[in-house]
Protein backbone atom coordinates (compact mmCIF):
# COMPACT_ATOMS: atom_id res chain seq x y z
CA UNK A 1 0.00 0.00 0.00
CA UNK A 2 1.26 3.54 -0.92
CA UNK A 3 0.15 5.91 1.55
CA UNK A 4 2.87 8.13 1.23
CA UNK A 5 2.43 11.15 -0.97
CA UNK A 6 6.29 11.22 -2.02
CA UNK A 7 5.94 7.64 -3.76
CA UNK A 8 3.30 8.22 -5.31
CA UNK A 9 4.41 11.94 -7.25
CA UNK A 10 6.91 11.18 -9.84
CA UNK A 11 4.91 7.99 -11.08
CA UNK A 12 1.66 10.15 -11.91
CA UNK A 13 3.92 12.33 -13.55
CA UNK A 14 5.01 10.09 -16.17
CA UNK A 15 2.13 8.74 -16.44
CA UNK A 16 0.46 11.48 -16.85
CA UNK A 17 3.01 13.08 -19.36
CA UNK A 18 2.63 9.86 -21.06
CA UNK A 19 -1.47 10.44 -21.38
CA UNK A 20 -1.06 13.45 -22.82
CA UNK A 21 1.35 12.54 -25.83
CA UNK A 22 -0.72 9.46 -26.38
CA UNK A 23 -3.45 12.08 -26.12
CA UNK A 24 -1.59 14.64 -28.81
CA UNK A 25 -1.24 11.83 -31.36
CA UNK A 26 -4.88 11.14 -31.17
CA UNK A 27 -6.01 14.17 -31.33
CA UNK A 28 -3.58 15.42 -34.37
CA UNK A 29 -1.88 12.49 -35.90
CA UNK A 30 -5.34 10.51 -36.18
CA UNK A 31 -7.54 13.34 -37.88
CA UNK A 32 -4.91 13.94 -40.47
CA UNK A 33 -4.56 10.40 -41.45
CA UNK A 34 -8.46 10.11 -41.81
CA UNK A 35 -9.19 8.22 -38.70
CA UNK A 36 -11.90 11.93 -37.20
CA UNK A 37 -14.10 9.65 -35.51
CA UNK A 38 -11.08 7.41 -34.08
CA UNK A 39 -10.22 8.21 -30.42
CA UNK A 40 -8.53 5.47 -28.25
CA UNK A 41 -9.53 6.23 -24.79
CA UNK A 42 -5.96 5.72 -22.88
CA UNK A 43 -7.32 7.18 -19.86
CA UNK A 44 -9.55 4.65 -19.70
CA UNK A 45 -6.67 2.52 -19.46
CA UNK A 46 -4.64 4.58 -17.36
CA UNK A 47 -7.54 4.63 -15.16
CA UNK A 48 -8.08 0.61 -15.08
CA UNK A 49 -4.15 0.23 -14.47
CA UNK A 50 -4.17 2.40 -11.34
CA UNK A 51 -7.57 0.83 -10.17
CA UNK A 52 -5.98 -2.90 -10.82
CA UNK A 53 -2.36 -2.55 -9.11
CA UNK A 54 -2.18 0.74 -6.33
CA UNK A 55 -3.50 0.42 -3.05
CA UNK A 56 -3.70 3.75 -1.53
CA UNK A 57 -6.18 6.07 -0.05
CA UNK A 58 -4.92 9.07 -3.28
CA UNK A 59 -6.51 6.71 -5.72
CA UNK A 60 -9.61 9.08 -6.82
CA UNK A 61 -7.57 11.99 -6.85
CA UNK A 62 -4.76 10.04 -8.95
CA UNK A 63 -8.07 9.20 -11.03
CA UNK A 64 -9.30 12.80 -11.04
CA UNK A 65 -5.79 13.93 -12.50
CA UNK A 66 -5.88 11.66 -15.12
CA UNK A 67 -9.48 12.84 -16.17
CA UNK A 68 -8.52 16.43 -16.00
CA UNK A 69 -5.72 16.06 -18.09
CA UNK A 70 -7.74 13.89 -20.36
CA UNK A 71 -10.73 16.61 -20.76
CA UNK A 72 -7.74 18.74 -22.36
CA UNK A 73 -8.07 17.00 -24.85
CA UNK A 74 -11.77 16.41 -25.45
CA UNK A 75 -15.38 17.60 -25.12
CA UNK A 76 -16.49 15.10 -22.63
CA UNK A 77 -15.96 16.54 -18.64
CA UNK A 78 -13.53 15.20 -16.43
CA UNK A 79 -15.81 14.92 -13.68
CA UNK A 80 -18.15 12.06 -15.39
CA UNK A 81 -15.26 9.88 -16.05
CA UNK A 82 -13.78 10.78 -12.08
CA UNK A 83 -16.84 9.28 -11.07
CA UNK A 84 -17.08 6.55 -13.05
CA UNK A 85 -13.28 5.60 -12.72
CA UNK A 86 -14.05 5.41 -8.93
CA UNK A 87 -16.99 3.54 -9.21
CA UNK A 88 -15.27 1.03 -11.66
CA UNK A 89 -12.10 1.08 -8.91
CA UNK A 90 -14.42 0.40 -6.39
CA UNK A 91 -15.75 -2.66 -8.37
CA UNK A 92 -11.83 -3.92 -8.92
CA UNK A 93 -10.97 -3.25 -5.24
CA UNK A 94 -14.04 -6.07 -4.52
CA UNK A 95 -12.65 -8.38 -7.51
CA UNK A 96 -8.62 -7.86 -7.05
CA UNK A 97 -8.07 -11.03 -5.21
CA UNK A 98 -10.06 -12.90 -7.96
CA UNK A 99 -8.21 -11.31 -10.84
CA UNK A 100 -4.97 -12.73 -12.23
CA UNK A 101 -3.12 -11.51 -14.77
CA UNK A 102 -1.52 -15.16 -15.79
CA UNK A 103 -0.65 -13.94 -19.51
CA UNK A 104 -1.33 -11.05 -21.94
CA UNK A 105 -4.68 -12.81 -23.11
CA UNK A 106 -5.63 -12.90 -19.57
CA UNK A 107 -4.99 -8.86 -19.51
CA UNK A 108 -6.71 -8.38 -22.63
CA UNK A 109 -9.89 -9.78 -21.36
CA UNK A 110 -9.83 -8.13 -18.26
CA UNK A 111 -9.17 -5.36 -19.86
CA UNK A 112 -12.03 -5.59 -22.49
CA UNK A 113 -14.73 -6.64 -19.88
CA UNK A 114 -13.71 -3.37 -17.48
CA UNK A 115 -13.95 -0.79 -20.73
CA UNK A 116 -16.84 -2.51 -21.04
CA UNK A 117 -18.30 -2.35 -17.93
CA UNK A 118 -16.98 1.48 -17.46
CA UNK A 119 -19.57 2.31 -20.37
CA UNK A 120 -22.58 0.66 -18.80
CA UNK A 121 -21.84 2.93 -16.18
CA UNK A 122 -20.92 5.77 -18.12
CA UNK A 123 -23.88 5.32 -20.44
CA UNK A 124 -26.34 5.20 -17.03
CA UNK A 125 -24.92 8.58 -15.70
CA UNK A 126 -25.53 10.06 -19.15
CA UNK A 127 -28.66 9.00 -19.69
CA UNK A 128 -29.71 10.55 -15.76
CA UNK A 129 -28.16 13.29 -17.15
CA UNK A 130 -29.72 13.96 -20.67
CA UNK A 131 -32.67 11.87 -20.56
CA UNK A 132 -31.92 10.54 -24.04
CA UNK A 133 -30.54 7.07 -25.35
CA UNK A 134 -29.59 8.57 -29.22
CA UNK A 135 -26.12 10.21 -27.61
CA UNK A 136 -25.46 6.98 -26.39
CA UNK A 137 -26.08 4.75 -29.07
CA UNK A 138 -23.93 7.29 -30.99
CA UNK A 139 -21.05 6.54 -28.58
CA UNK A 140 -21.85 2.60 -28.39
CA UNK A 141 -20.88 2.31 -32.17
CA UNK A 142 -17.26 4.37 -31.89
CA UNK A 143 -16.67 3.07 -28.43
CA UNK A 144 -16.51 -1.09 -28.93
CA UNK A 145 -14.18 -1.28 -31.70
CA UNK A 146 -12.22 1.39 -29.95
CA UNK A 147 -11.88 -0.87 -26.83
CA UNK A 148 -10.70 -3.68 -28.99
CA UNK A 149 -8.03 -1.79 -29.73
CA UNK A 150 -6.87 -0.78 -26.52
CA UNK A 151 -7.47 -3.89 -24.99
CA UNK A 152 -5.38 -5.40 -27.55
CA UNK A 153 -2.83 -2.85 -27.10
CA UNK A 154 -3.13 -2.88 -22.99
CA UNK A 155 0.03 -5.71 -22.26
CA UNK A 156 2.43 -3.28 -23.84
CA UNK A 157 0.75 -0.28 -21.60
CA UNK A 158 0.96 -1.89 -18.22
CA UNK A 159 4.23 -3.21 -19.26
CA UNK A 160 5.67 0.33 -19.45
CA UNK A 161 3.04 2.00 -16.48
CA UNK A 162 4.67 -1.10 -14.19
CA UNK A 163 7.86 0.14 -14.68
CA UNK A 164 6.94 4.09 -14.74
CA UNK A 165 5.29 2.86 -10.95
CA UNK A 166 8.43 0.76 -10.08
CA UNK A 167 5.80 -2.48 -9.41
CA UNK A 168 7.23 -5.29 -10.10
CA UNK A 169 6.74 -6.80 -13.92
CA UNK A 170 6.39 -11.06 -12.54
CA UNK A 171 2.83 -12.13 -12.56
CA UNK A 172 1.45 -8.28 -12.72
CA UNK A 173 -0.12 -6.38 -15.28
CA UNK A 174 1.59 -6.99 -19.06
CA UNK A 175 4.09 -9.66 -17.59
CA UNK A 176 3.59 -11.54 -20.85
CA UNK A 177 5.35 -8.89 -22.78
Amino acid sequence: MRTNLKDIIVPIIKTIILLVVLEVITTTIFPNIGLENFRLPFNILIVLYLGLTLETPYLAILIMLVQVFHGFFSVEGWELGTVTGIVICVIVSYLRDTIHFSSWLMTILITQVFQVLWFIVQSVLLYIQLGSLNYILERAVTFFPQSVVIALLSPFFFFILNRFWNDDPKGSLGAGI
